[in-house]
């Protein structure tokens, strides 16, 4: 049996469910907003012992073979116990996980996750994470151009500084920013499921393009190739902080060195997907039923 908790208005969860039903394969769906009405009876043993039930359907921790967790935010506290129960289940099950809650909690410091980047043999951006006004604009005036984002997990729309703009950062006062040297290049967006990765080459005038349409920015995605090294580099990386599933973004300069910037542990892939064709619900689902596939998938890497 697999576990499915997540919103269906989340498109991301909403595949998942589409190809279970598809394949035919067992699952039991957990949507937010019937949390108030489940009910359980679990041990916290390891593994976790015991039930969980939701419209009539007992389903027993012990036939959980995998779970895709997908979450959204919570807005009534009544489902506040059963998501606690549900986060506690998915941290010590004895299955597979996509992904496990403590997985992601390098992404809720992008300072510390730099650091993890980095240490897996992969460039990342001079930076600097400041309050102090002076130093943000000498980091400026060495660079020229700056990326600058929030520290924290929480969304945040990246937006490019030069020279001319120096006097905003006398705000940096009132809360740290992380600052990074700006990386002319390509953009890639790689998803990486177990040991596949897709990766989709990003073309945007904007300088976030998830939010390209605000500025009236035109983005362009397809389908492309990275080094079979690097692949299996990224996949390292994500394995180690303990993802079945992560976003990586990347920047190819135009000397051919890649950079990483970030992982995202809950990545909405669908939207890839659409741009891209690229099959990444079906791989996510055979990981989950714990299939392999053996033809070479389009514009797809994987573990040699």
């Amino acid at each position: 049996m697999i576990l499915v908790w997540g919103n269906l208005s989340d498109t991301p969860v909403e595949r998942i469910v589409d190809v279970l039903l598809e394949r035919e394969s067992a699952f039991f769906h957990i949507d937010d907003a019937a949390l108030p009405l489940m009910t359980h009876d679990v041990v916290f043993t390891m593994p976790p012992t015991g039930w969980i039930e939701l419209h009539g359907q007992r389903l027993p921790l012990d036939e959980i073979r995998a779970a895709f967790i997908r979450p959204g935010e919570l807005r009534e506290a009544r489902g506040l116990a059963a998501a606690s129960t549900l986060s506690a289940i998915a941290a010590s099950l004895d299955a597979r996980v996509i992904n496990r809650p403590a997985a992601g909690r390098s992404n809720w410091s992008k300072p510390f996750q730099l650091r993890l980047i980095e240490a897996a043999g992969l460039n990342v951006p001079e930076t600097l994470v400041t309050t102090d006004p002076a130093k943000a604009r000498a980091f400026l005036a060495r660079h020229r151009r700056v990326v600058y984002k929030s520290v924290s997990g929480v969304r945040s729309i990246v937006t490019t500084l030069d020279t001319h703009q120096a006097a905003r950062l006398d705000d940096v006062s009132t809360g740290p920013v992380q600052l990074q040297r700006w990386i002319a290049g390509r953009d890639v967006r790689v998803h990486v499921v177990g040991d596949r990765w897709f990766a989709t080459a990003i073309e945007s005038d904007a300088d976030d393009y998830r939010y390209a349409a605000r500025s009236g920015d035109s983005t362009h995605m397809a389908a492309t190739d990275i080094p079979q090294a690097l692949g299996e580099r990224l996949v390292a990386l994500s394995h180690s902080m303990g993802l079945l599933l992560s976003g990586i973004d990347l920047r190819a300069d135009r000397h051919g060195e890649w950079y990483c910037f970030e992982v995202n542990p809950s990545p909405g892939f669908s939207y890839f997907e659409d741009m891209t064709g690229q099959p990444i619900t079906a791989a996510i689902v055979e990981l989950l039923e714990g299939k392999e596939r053996h033809a070479v998938l389009p514009r797809m890497g994987r573990l040699r």
